[in-house]
């Protein structure tokens, strides 16, 4: 398009220079003020300083080319000499020589475009009121043609255009390759139209036309330069740096180990997005929670804690949560669900996003942390007052022993001491499980093998065992082996009489309950609660408070309830959350 622009122009030229001068300047003048304008309306987006110092200058430039144009023999605007137009064609090509110059040294300092256009007001002012003023050296004197001030000028003006060349290709890394093409491509036109302007003797010559046309030449590979930039670079590197922080977003949210979603409530509950790894964590896929947000899992979903439909509990539009879920193979996971809620303008709950975090470690470690707490002051209620008494009591019979004179008596004192010591040593021995208790974090175990486990000490040998259990896990502590070698030995030791033993589970409310039963003479009634306290008759063992102990560290309860005469049967409850099918 330009060359076919260009043909047309230099037709004109033989017809009549000053058309072809008018128009030719018309052509340069619309170029400068549009590259100007693409600069100075793109300065948020152009950060190249080369680019910034370019276009402003291509702003006053076009002031001293309108003079120039106004001013060119023929017109008969100012003065119908040629002295005038050539001394403004000077310090035009003065101002774009420099600006080669300085533009490159420009690239990474920090220059605001308010220091740029008021260096370029003042050099402008200045250039126009010594020509003007008649302070500039004359450039031309008919009949001789050009002044020595005016071919040396070109000859510093070509020069400074060649340093400017060289401190551009320096400065190449700074540029996309292809405009870094262009503008150097224009640095040789501007020298190339210098040599023209050199040698010329009339005004109106062939010469001065071609100098003339390589200025249009130049002009329009910084038009395409900057407009390159200036527009269409900055849309494809707009939508390059929005593509780089989706994916950049997308990564971090996707691969995040925190579940991120987003819903909105209004007009109705409809799920918007939700990261992949809930898949992980509740064992549902994305795909799922967009088909259906309260579907048939919903225990597995991380809004399950919170109601749809009822009003949020929220303060400042914010809430911050934490609750327990039940996964796809039935575990359970303990999620702290931090929201925000948007409001429309009519102020209704429009949008809610959050975020859901897998606090299930966490929370067991506060259980852990509780249990650890709970059996430190359950031992110093228990052993202080108990040994005391032990340890006084044996003081006193030993006393008491070397006091006396009857050998009958000694021996009567010494044994009872001896009762008491090995009471005492009875209670550091529960108190020593105690200890042991909640030593290992809980996991899930196999509930018929430690069952089994529990329960085969050869004294328990003459008792017919049998444990029917289903295959399932339960998540206690690993000193569940030891209830239920409790349990078989309090058989032993106080269902006498006793020759079997059964152990097995019915469902009932969403728990598993543990059934232990013996064929024993049972509990008398008034026993049933007291049997499960530390003070319960004989203080040696305390077997029976300390399996109460170790199921309630996961969640778990016991209690007796067969018939007296009948058997002793205790019933274990462990809650839905605590108990899973091995398949």
């Amino acid at each position: 398009m330009f060359l076919a622009l260009l043909a047309p122009l230099s037709l004109t030229g033989a017809y009549n220079f000053i058309l072809f001068h008018s128009l030719a300047e018309v052509f340069g003048l619309g170029v400068s003020f549009t590259i100007a304008s693409v600069v100075l309306n793109s300065r948020g987006v152009i950060e190249n300083n080369y680019l910034r110092v370019l276009g402003v200058s291509y702003l006053f430039t076009a002031v001293i080319e309108m003079v120039h144009m106004l001013a060119y023999q023929g017109m008969g605007v100012f003065s119908d000499g040629p002295d005038l137009a050539t001394q403004l064609w000077l310090a035009l090509r003065y101002v774009q020589a420099i600006t080669l110059v300085v533009a490159p040294l420009a690239i990474g300092r920090k220059l605001s475009f308010r220091t740029i256009i008021a260096g370029y007001a003042a050099i402008t002012s200045a250039l126009l009121s010594l020509v003007f003023l008649g302070l500039f050296p004359a450039a031309y004197v008919e009949p001789t043609g050009l002044t020595q001030f005016k071919v040396l000028s070109e000859y510093a003006i070509m020069a400074l255009a060649a340093l400017g060349g060289v401190l551009l290709y320096l400065k190449r890394s700074s540029f996309d390759r292809r405009i870094h093409l262009l503008l150097m491509a224009a640095v040789l036109m501007f020298i190339l139209a210098e040599l023209m302007f050199i040698s010329y003797i009339s005004v109106y010559s062939a010469i001065n036309m071609l100098g003339h046309l390589f200025i249009l030449a130049e002009f329009f590979l910084v038009f395409m330069a900057i407009v390159h930039t200036g527009i269409a670079e900055p849309t494809r590197l707009l939508y390059r740096e929005l593509t780089e922080r989706e994916e950049l977003f997308r990564g971090l949210v996707e691969n995040a180990r925190d579940i991120l979603f987003q819903y909105d409530l209004f007009p109705e509950l409809k799920l918007t997005y939700i990261s992949p790894v809930v898949e992980e964590i509740t064992g549902y896929p994305p795909e799922e929670y967009y088909q259906n947000p309260q579907g048939p899992f919903c225990g597995g979903h991380p809004l399950s804690g919170w109601a749809p439909g009822k009003e949020l509990n929220l303060e400042n539009d914010q809430a911050i949560s934490t609750y327990s879920i039940t996964n796809r193979d039935g575990d359970m996971v303990w999620l702290q669900i931090s929201m925000v809620v948007e409001r429309d303008r009519e102020g209704r709950e429009a949008r809610a996003a959050g975020i859901a975090r897998d606090v299930t470690e966490a929370v067991r470690g506060y259980e852990q942390l509780q249990l650890a707490q709970h059996k430190l002051q359950l031992l110093g209620s228990l052993t202080y007052h108990d040994l005391r008494n032990y340890i006084t009591s044996a003081s006193g019979y030993t006393e008491l022993a070397m006091r006396t004179r009857d050998e009958a008596k000694r021996e009567e004192f010494l044994t009872k001491g001896r009762n008491y010591l090995a009471d005492m040593s009875g209670l550091l021995n529960s108190t020593r499980k105690y200890y042991e208790m909640g030593q290992v974090p809980p996991d899930w175990l196999d509930l018929r093998e430690a069952v089994e486990q529990g329960m085969s000490s050869p004294d328990l040998g003459h008792l017919d065992i049998r444990v029917e259990l289903p295959e399932v896990e339960v998540y206690a502590d690993e000193l569940l082996l030891q209830v239920f070698h409790n349990l078989a030995h309090n058989t032993l030791n106080h269902g006498h009489g006793a020759t079997e033993v059964r152990v097995h589970t019915v469902e009932s409310d969403q728990d598993l309950v543990i059934i232990y039963g013996d064929n024993g003479p049972g509990i008398p009634v008034e026993d049933k609660d007291a049997i499960f306290q530390w003070n319960f008759r004989s203080r040696r063992g305390h077997g029976l408070h300390f399996v109460a102990e170790v199921l309630a560290a996961t969640g778990m309860s016991i209690r007796e309830t067969g018939a007296p005469g009948l058997g002793a049967r205790f019933e274990i409850t462990v809650p839905r959350s605590a108990y899973r099918s091995k398949s």
